[in-house]
């Protein structure tokens, strides 16, 4: 096959849906983009090795090169849930407009994907001293579960790496964590008539979530990085789920949130 062009390349990642979620019915496997990376650089000469990390999921790890050491020009393959509304065009197609192009996944980052192969064009002709070493992950926009699954691997990797996420160009060298949790509670349902007749898992989850904040506020009060933009470490309450009409007591509801902490927190 004949590699088709940078803004072509662009295009076709950003056509190929991969969104990554906990809510079952916003996931989608992220095949199709690691179908066309793969066939991308296998055509340029890069050994492709695929993995399947869960049924629709899979990394890819290509390589150029042998050895120890080398270099890892790394990033994810899929892209966050997005409100279709909120886009003045199809979050699918690759748009041109202001000299920047726009679509889900430009920046972060199925676009790094399409610039490395641009890099690299001029020097495969030269014989490589380290191996170069292109990974693609799956689901690092949720479960994490393709970085999970290459580190259970325990594949040593190369000397270095440079993670392709948007920064304007500015070299990062350290980095937030991340976790991402969630707290179920069940409670009793029943009739709204009477209070007695249950126990509410919303009105529970309610207190849950002011712990949540406050414990957030006090974290904000001991941590702070000034190497960071935002210098405290973060806590979000991302998503909820309860309760199924208005005159039912509340019996079950699940709050998802994430926290970053800086470096040094103990998790």
């Amino acid at each position: 096959m004949a590699l088709p062009p940078l803004k072509q390349r662009f295009a076709e990642l950003i056509a190929a849906p991969s969104v990554s979620c906990t809510q079952a019915h916003w996931d989608q496997s992220n095949r199709p983009v690691i179908e066309r990376l793969a066939a991308w650089l296998g055509e340029l000469g890069f050994a492709c090795e695929t993995q399947e990390v869960a049924p629709g999921k899979f990394n890819l790890l290509a390589s150029r090169g042998s050895g120890p050491g080398g270099l890892v020009l790394a990033g994810h393959s899929d892209t966050v849930p997005f409100d279709a509304e909120l886009w003045q065009s199809d979050p699918l197609r690759l748009r041109e407009a202001d000299d920047r192009w726009y679509g889900l996944g430009s920046c972060d980052m199925k676009g790094f994907f399409a610039l490395i192969i641009e890099a690299v064009l001029p020097l495969l002709e030269q014989p490589f001293r380290q191996p170069l070493l292109i990974l693609a992950t799956c689901d690092e926009e949720s479960s994490m579960s393709g970085a999970r699954a290459l580190a259970d691997a325990g594949r040593p990797l190369g000397r270095a790496a440079v993670i392709g996420e948007p920064t304007g160009l500015r070299p990062v060298r350290l980095h937030k964590g991340i976790m991402m949790e969630g707290i179920e509670i069940h409670g009793q349902s029943g009739h709204s008539s009477n209070p007695a007749y249950g126990h509410s898992a919303l009105e529970a989850m309610h207190g849950v979530m002011g712990e949540l904040l406050a414990l957030r506020q006090q974290w904000q009060r001991e941590y702070d990085n000034p190497l960071f933009d935002v210098p405290q470490p973060t806590l979000n309450l991302g998503c909820i789920h309860g309760g199924d009409n208005p005159n039912r007591i509340c019996g079950q509801c699940a709050l998802e949130f994430d926290l970053r902490p800086l470096p040094g927190m103990d998790p």
